[in-house]
């Protein structure tokens, strides 16, 4: 009979769900109706006990605000229609049952009898479309007072309510982001019912977005223990711990969740970006993998994989050069499998889509090797891809970097002429052409592209002059080779759109290099020597009072290094003097 009965029911289902008034039929006067059918007798318990109590629970049920109880007439017509009788009901049919005929809850109960002629009877209440339950503690019941066992179940049906109700003021309160007030009323609901599966996933989304995590997925575990097949609780927990550094419990109950949809791309390839979007890029490159054991043509795995084996080689990078702050740079070990996984899955991407390939995917290739140093590839590799994307700056400017750092600086050069030609106002182009024409020591070629590039822009006249600037200081000045400093200070000068502070800046370290390397040349004092570091140490001096408050900032008493100047003048003036 059972069988039938969940045949029939799977059928009617649709039905059901395309009515357009199953929302209606769910509700009577606007109350929820509740299938209430007679209390099941059980090891040959007296019946008439059962049919007299639930009648008056339905009676009691017909003063409530909420709720109505079908009545006996009509519960008896359903059943009917699948060739079954009101007795043969029990918790599992009447669930079924309500389920079809659009009933939200449920009520069932049982009983047996007890020697002393009383029963002790179970019941709970059921909210149909949760599959949730509120049990209610079993409880005796006199023989002769029907009424009462019918009144303790109102009673606990009016509880049942109140959860109801709390959790639904929850539900609105997340809903609108009022996340304290859903809490308090999520908790009021689940004291009275802490079976409420729904109310506690509730709690745990209550608790994600007040971002106390650990709480959060200790209840979203809780609910997934309670079913395992809860879609939402699995991914949602599995997101938490990814976000709080839990990594393998996070893959795990990914895991879980694509038990449920094994063969769907599209939820793996979701899950593994929500995993990388964590922190956990590693983690989201297993997921895609098993993708990609079932499936290695896919050009959507590829793609997911390639960019989440990228962003695992540059996160090992950079806390590799975190750690190695003064090793000089050069590639972790650990980030080069990732690399090579990156240029692997790019270039099937490449070779599927073509001209297709998005810019991104491409500079991820040409980065990851030269980021290997396997500029020959990447040089290769960027010939290839600017046949279909010839006008992608970014691509340029990469295969720029690749000819450089292969000692081809007029074609790097060209790569960035470009580079500008397609974006005018490329921010970086025209600064890397100078710079890497002062590391060539080709000072003149680099001021000109570089005064070009400051003629109508004062922040990047500032970034120019300080570029040039740096490497003068740094190989000139510091490594006391005073002319290669002066001449870095004096090019910089040149670029138009100087603030008065760079200029000032620039003045004191070109005129304390003149006067540095004045002192060293004047040691010998004489005649020769005086007369070639006079104009020199003059120079120096209008040079250093053409530095304005500069010279404070660098810790320079600047009247003090005057006084010293003004003295090698005169000793240079003594000794010329005197030599003639």
């Amino acid at each position: 009979m059972l069988g039938r009965f969940k045949l029939v029911l799977g059928f009617m289902a649709v039905a059901v769900m395309l009515a357009p008034a199953a929302e209606v039929a769910a509700q009577d006067g606007g109350r929820f109706r509740v299938l209430i059918p007679y209390f099941q007798p059980l090891e040959d318990a007296d019946d008439g006990f059962g049919k007299d109590s639930s009648k008056e629970l339905r009676e009691l049920m017909e003063n409530m605000a909420t709720h109505v109880a079908m009545e006996e007439g009509d519960i008896k017509d359903e059943v009917k229609r699948f060739d079954m009788k009101i007795e043969e009901l029990d918790c599992i049919r009447t669930r079924q049952l309500a389920a079809q005929i659009n009933v939200p809850v449920a009520i069932c109960a049982s009983y047996t009898e007890q020697p002393d002629e009383s029963f002790m009877v179970s019941a709970q209440v059921w909210d149909i479309q949760g599959s949730e339950s509120f049990d209610i503690e079993p409880f005796a019941s006199s023989k002769d007072l029907k009424e009462e066992a019918a009144l303790h179940i109102y009673e606990e049906f009016e509880r049942y309510s109140t959860t109801v109700r709390s959790a639904a003021i929850c539900n609105d309160y997340y809903a609108s982001q009022q996340y304290e007030n859903a809490l308090r009323n999520c908790d009021e609901s689940l004291a009275l019912n802490p079976n409420a599966i729904g109310t506690r996933h509730l709690r745990g989304l209550v608790l994600y977005e007040l971002e106390r995590y650990d709480e959060a997925l200790a209840e979203l575990e809780t609910v997934i223990e309670a079913n395992p097949f809860h879609e939402d609780a699995l991914q949602r927990a599995g997101y938490i711990a990814a976000v709080t550094d839990q990594d393998q419990k996070a893959r795990g109950y990914y895991e879980r969740y694509l038990e449920i949809n094994p063969g769907n791309a599209a939820i793996r390839m979701r899950i593994a970006y929500e995993l990388a979007q964590a922190g956990d890029p590693v983690g989201a490159m297993e997921f895609i993998q098993v993708g990609l054991d079932v499936d290695p043509e896919n050009v959507d795995l590829h793609e997911q994989y390639g960019g989440f084996a990228f962003s695992a080689a540059l996160e090992i990078q950079q806390e590799f050069e975190a750690m190695n702050e003064n090793a000089g740079g050069g590639v972790a070990p650990d980030a080069v499998p990732y690399y090579r996984e990156a240029i692997a899955s790019y270039e099937r991407v490449f070779e599927a889509k073509g001209a297709e390939t998005p810019v991104g995917h491409l500079s991820n290739v040409i980065s990851a090797y030269i980021q290997l140093e396997e500029l020959g590839s990447a040089i290769e590799l960027s010939e290839r891809v600017l046949e279909t994307h010839a006008m992608e700056d970014r691509l340029w400017l990469l295969y720029a970097e690749a000819l450089q750092g292969s000692d081809r600086l007029d074609d790097a050069i060209t790569a960035l002429d470009r580079v500008m030609e397609i974006n005018p106002e490329h921010p970086s182009a025209p600064l890397r052409q100078g710079n890497w024409l002062i590391q060539a020591g080709r000072l003149e070629d680099a001021v000109a592209i570089l005064s070009n590039a400051a003629a109508n822009d004062p922040q990047r006249a500032q970034q120019a002059a300080s570029m040039i600037f740096a490497e003068a200081y740094q190989n000139g000045y510091q490594q006391d080779n005073f002319q290669y400093a002066i001449n870095g200070m004096s090019a910089a000068k040149q670029l138009p759109n100087l603030t008065a502070e760079m200029t000032n800046q620039l003045n004191f370290w070109h005129g304390f290099s003149i006067y540095q390397m004045a002192v060293a040349e004047q040691e010998p004092q004489t005649l020769a020597t005086a007369q070639s570091t006079l104009p020199k140490f003059n120079q120096a001096v209008d040079l250093l009072r053409a530095s304005g408050e500069y010279p404070t900032s660098v810790g320079v008493n600047l009247q003090q290094l005057l006084d010293n100047a003004a003295t090698y003048v005169e000793i240079q003036d003594a000794i010329i003097k005197r030599g003639r």
